[in-house]
């Protein structure tokens, strides 16, 4: 099933839930005039990577919520595929990327509310909007080549930054170097991005709560960034995402 699929299929049972359980206690205590909520949470989006998400939000108004948002997600490019290397012990590794990707998304938006939560354990529906900076960090990728020596007796294994019009020859790819190999020649690329999204907000207590919320990020770059050795340079990535999220008022 699509993804976008299973976030409107998912926030839609939480919306038929809330209005169907007899079992919802109504919220009779002194309500509190939080000012401040602290949220944390992790997502998954349409190209298969996850996500990690803090927000801290300040209320405007009952319904309207200001946000600061950042998180920082990994991005795969949709023609990225896995196959094994050609050792004993073979390993994964994504053959003609260039760079794995991860976005990092400083932003501000706002949250409001489109129905209330009356009862412990009820559901309130929100709507939630933020833009700002995207950097691309592209962490370029390196892998373990097979030198055999010219006598046949052997060779050996070095780790060397992909090249395709080099390392074309996937009998000699054993597979993916060590992650941080060649951390300090990341780049980055600054851009922006636009979010918007709906949650379903619930919770026995008014101090604290958690969220379902799926939604789209987009996110643009002036200069194109190389993911990919055998496919075109993007500047444009359009991402469905489907999240959990604690937060806690204050």
């Amino acid at each position: 099933m699509k993804l976008y699929k299973i976030i409107w299929f998912t926030l839609l049972m939480f919306v038929i839930a809330s209005h169907t359980s007899a079992q919802n206690i109504a919220i009779t205590e002194t309500t509190i005039m939080y000012r401040k909520s602290v949220q944390l949470g992790g997502n998954l989006n349409s190209t298969g990577i996850f996500g990690l998400n803090f927000r801290y939000g300040w209320h405007k108004t009952a319904k309207k919520k200001g946000i600061f948002d950042f998180e920082i997600a990994r991005i795969k490019d949709p023609k990225e595929y896995k196959i094994y290397g050609a050792s004993d012990n073979p390993q994964r590794y994504s053959y003609g990327r260039l760079n794995m990707a991860f976005f990092l998304r400083t932003g501000v938006g706002r949250s409001i509310k489109l129905t209330e939560r009356p009862y412990k354990n009820a559901l309130g529906i929100n709507i939630n909007y933020a833009v700002g900076i995207s950097t691309a960090m592209l962490k370029p990728i390196y892998l373990d080549i097979y030198h055999p020596y010219t006598d046949r007796s052997g060779g050996y294994v070095e780790a060397e930054r992909y090249d395709p019009d080099i390392h074309n020859n996937p009998s000699l790819i054993f597979g993916n170097a060590n992650f941080f190999t060649g951390i300090n020649k990341s780049t980055f690329t600054p851009g922006g991005y636009a979010r918007i999204s709906l949650s379903a907000e619930w919770g026995q207590y008014n101090e604290e709560f958690h969220n379902l919320e799926g939604g789209l990020t987009f996110d643009f770059f002036p200069t194109a960034l190389p993911l990919m050795a055998f496919s075109p340079e993007r500047t444009q990535f359009l991402v469905l995402y489907i999240a959990y999220i604690y937060g806690f008022n204050k």
